[in-house]
C-alpha cells in the first residue's frame, strides 16, 4: 500500500514538474508549520488515522486519482537540450544577446518547423523528421536495433534506419556507432574486414 502511495505521489510530482517547465521562472517558499496552524493541522491529519481526525477539519475522500492517466505520462528528459533554443525562437522569436549566436540560431532555425508544439527538421528525402530529446533518442536506438540484434548492422546503417523511421537528432551517427560498439551480441557477429 505504501509503495502505491509513493508511486502516486511521484506521478503528481512529475505532473507538477511538467507544469513548472512551462514557466520562464518560478519560486517556492517554505513556511514553517508552527507559523501556520491550518497547515500544521493538515499535516497531522494526513499522517493520522481517519477515525482520529479533528472535527474542525472537513475533508472529502476521493476514490480515484485527480490526475488522468494521460496526464501522468510526462516526458522524462525535459532538461534543457539542443531542441529548446530552436523551439523558443520559432515560437516567440527569441534570440540570444550575443549577435553572432543570434545569427547562428536564426539561420539554423530555418531548417526546422514547429507543428503542434513538436519540432521537426526539414529534409530533402523525407518531408519532416521528428526531433528527439537525448533520452528519446536512446530509446529509438534500442527499438530500431531490437529486431536485428545479432546481425551485423553498423552505425551508419542504424542511423539511416532511424532516419527512414522519421526521427532526427544532431549526434545521431555518433550515437548509433557508439551503441553498436557497446552491444555484445552485435560484436560477436561483426565481420572482420
Amino acid at each position: 500500500m505504501e509503495s502505491l502511495r509513493l508511486r502516486m505521489m511521484a506521478r503528481y510530482l512529475r505532473v507538477l514538474k511538467g507544469i513548472l517547465n512551462q514557466f520562464d521562472e518560478w519560486y517556492a517558499e517554505h513556511d514553517s508549520r508552527k507559523e501556520d496552524t491550518m497547515k500544521d493541522a493538515l499535516s497531522q491529519f494526513a499522517s493520522s488515522e481517519i477515525e482520529n481526525y479533528p472535527r474542525s477539519i472537513y475533508f472529502q475522500v476521493l476514490k480515484t486519482p485527480t490526475i488522468h492517466v494521460i496526464n501522468m505520462i510526462v516526458p522524462v528528459g525535459v532538461a534543457s537540450c539542443w531542441i529548446d533554443p530552436i523551439k523558443i525562437h520559432l515560437e516567440m522569436g527569441w534570440l540570444p544577446d550575443d549577435a553572432q549566436e543570434a545569427h547562428k540560431l536564426s539561420v539554423r532555425a530555418l531548417r526546422y518547423s514547429l507543428t503542434e508544439g513538436l519540432l521537426y527538421k526539414r529534409s530533402f528525402v523525407i518531408p519532416y523528421l521528428k526531433c528527439l530529446r537525448p533520452l528519446d533518442a536512446e530509446e529509438s536506438l534500442k527499438e530500431a536495433r531490437e529486431g536485428i540484434c545479432g546481425q551485423y548492422l553498423g552505425g551508419r546503417a542504424l542511423a539511416y534506419k532511424i532516419t527512414r523511421l522519421g526521427f532526427y537528432w544532431p549526434t545521431m551517427l555518433a550515437d548509433a556507432k557508439a551503441y553498436v560498439k557497446k552491444c555484445n551480441r552485435c560484436q560477436r557477429h561483426t565481420p572482420i574486414v
